[in-house]
């Protein structure tokens, strides 16, 4: 089975590659037999030319997966980059990509006589924690493989007749993408909850949410403890490396604080914006369900809304726009953070005797916060907040920037503003919330840290330290590597994007790729108008920008290596 699971990237390759390359050639040659309908043949080479490269980056992940490592992988698969690299610039280019096909299908085929079987039983034993051995999933592994069973399973329930109003029906891939937003906790929409989804459409959506903002392995220990079941130890041992606790007393108190922490401040938010929603003018039933939906999604940080307008309608109505920005900002602070700000308030501990992590956070986001509000505040001044009173205008950037930690509400209209508004909201997308939260991005103390070594680089110190606390090297190491490969990401992405839809220009393209890959949810409005392909594109980005790239790339290619007893020496290399 092992062996075979090897060879399925080849068959894919074979197949889809195969059938591009066979019809392309005998419509070229004008050799089709004048039974095939033109127009079907046209059309399926058209969109196989999109789904080539993706069947191509299987080919080349499962390449890296199968490798012994980086230095391995280039060796021996040095010719399918070569080949990948132009096939995504060209993505979508049909004469393109019918002779890189060709040629790496070639050379695939060939490859097949090169296998040495002793090198293929030897990597055999020492791969890990490659995709296909279930049975001995790392947390990485898991986490990418739950998230994914529950888009296709929020897709699934979607598409259902009973999930979507009368007389409207959705698509797979409008229900994919639906699905994936929830779950990834973005909140970009291909369409209106309002307008075409049902009463148990948006209860499927909502409890989609819930379970992406906290996490399925979160919520399965929580169900384990709340119903009297004892943990496997498997279970508990996933759960401390997902929830970074060093023993199982710890790992138990932090599951029964994320339950307690999470219904009480998601049922105070329900119960003061059911309130508000009363004093709009809504019936007591309604604002019931309008109150607790946008309670949960903003303490998720999801951004979904039951307004087609966000809630541009109570930009000025400080008890719905302000609890909802309380319930974002700590749903964006962790629950390592709310359960020490507990202890402030109600066992009077010191402010100074919270722990690094928290002063980290709680610093990071009162600066990002306040210096957002600022620059909305000054820089649409006298643009899309001119018609608002100095206090109005005030509440309306203090919101817009707490929703910028990956909320996705807007209370005003996002194309309206000025450009270097929008480029300055995409920086503080990217940044994103704090580790541990529902929210996403970079993170805070990925920023902090890098702030700090960048400092420490200038003045000339060796080691990284922060508030009296020195840094280890490896996490310093780690928040490099996360910033590095979150900017490839995003970078990858907005040409892919660019390529695949042409008639947009590339400021929304910026926008959106960074609003999906830090799961915002905020859009100049281009999301609706997403081809097929575009709309794929933008639900891999919410997935990964979900688990977060580092997480992605331990899920496809960690394994255990034995590094053996050698200590090589210390190299030097001339930068800048």
């Amino acid at each position: 089975m092992g062996k075979l699971s090897q060879k399925i990237p080849f068959l894919l390759e074979f197949f889809f590659n195969g059938i591009f390359i066979f019809l392309y050639s005998l419509r070229t040659i004008n050799k089709l037999p004048s039974a095939w309908n033109l127009e079907i043949v046209n059309n399926i080479i058209l969109y196989m030319a999109y789904v080539v490269p993706a069947v191509l980056m299987v080919n080349v992940i499962a390449n890296f997966s199968n490798s012994r490592g980086l230095e391995d992988f280039l060796r021996r698969y040095i010719f399918s980059i070569v080949v990948f690299v132009p096939m995504i610039i060209t993505w979508g280019d049909i004469e393109f990509a019918f002779w890189l096909a060709s040629v790496h299908l070639l050379s695939s085929v060939l490859a097949l006589y090169d296998d040495n079987e002793e090198d293929t039983k030897r990597e055999k034993l020492n791969r890990d924690g490659n995709l296909f051995q279930g049975l001995r999933l790392r947390p990485a592994q898991l986490v990418l493989l739950s998230f994914t069973g529950v888009i296709f399973l929020g897709t699934f329930l979607l598409m259902l007749p009973f999930s979507s109003i009368d007389g409207k029906s959705i698509s797979f891939i409008d229900g994919f993408f639906m699905a994936t937003s929830a779950t990834c906790v973005t909140g970009l929409g291909t369409l209106s909850l309002q307008d075409n989804f049902s009463l148990f459409g948006q209860v499927v959506i909502l409890c989609l949410i819930q379970i992406g903002g906290l996490s399925i392995m979160t919520l399965y220990s929580s169900m384990a403890i709340l119903l009297g079941r004892s943990m496997r130890m498997k279970d508990r041992i996933i759960m401390q490396d997902l929830l970074d606790v060093s023993s199982l007393e710890e790992l138990f108190a932090m599951i029964v604080n994320i339950i307690k922490y999470t219904f009480l401040i998601e049922l105070w938010g329900g119960i003061v914006l059911t309130i508000a929603f009363t004093f709009e003018g809504f019936e007591f039933s309604k604002a019931i369900y309008y109150g607790f939906f946008h309670s949960i999604s903003a303490f998720c940080n999801a951004g979904f809304s039951l307004f087609n307008n966000s809630l541009e309608s109570y930009a000025t109505s400080p008890l719905i726009h302000g609890t909802i920005a309380i319930l974002i900002t700590l749903g964006g602070l962790g629950f390592i953070v709310l359960k020490e700000l507990k202890e402030v308030v109600t066992s009077g501990k010191k402010l100074v005797r919270l722990g690094l992590h928290s002063k980290i956070v709680i610093v990071t986001s009162i600066v990002l916060t306040v210096s957002g509000a600022l620059f909305i505040f000054f820089g649409e001044f006298l643009n899309s907040i001119d018609s608002y009173t100095l206090w109005e205008k005030i509440q309306v950037s203090v919101f817009q920037s707490v929703t910028l930690r990956t909320a996705g509400f807007n209370s005003i209209p996002l194309t309206n503003l000025n450009k270097y508004t929008i480029y300055m909201m995409t920086l503080f997308m990217f940044i994103g919330g704090s580790p541990g939260s529902t929210a996403g991005g970079v993170k805070t103390t990925t920023l902090a840290i890098l702030f700090y070594s960048i400092k420490s680089t200038l003045i000339g110190e060796k080691k990284v330290t922060v508030l009296d606390r020195r840094i280890p090297s490896p996490m310093v190491v780690r928040a490099t590597a996360l910033m590095f490969i979150s900017i490839l990401i995003t970078s990858t992405f907005i040409l892919i994007i660019m390529k695949i839809e042409p008639e947009q220009s590339f400021l929304p393209i910026f926008f959106e790729v960074i609003s999906a890959s830090g799961t915002v949810g905020l859009t100049l409005g281009i999301t609706p108008y997403l081809s097929v392909m575009g709309k794929l594109a933008i639900s891999i980005l919410m997935l990964i920008g979900r688990i977060g790239p580092l997480t992605l790339i331990l899920a496809i290619g960690q394994r255990n290596r034995d590094t053996g007893k050698f200590d090589y020496p210390d190299g030097r290399i001339m930068i800048g």
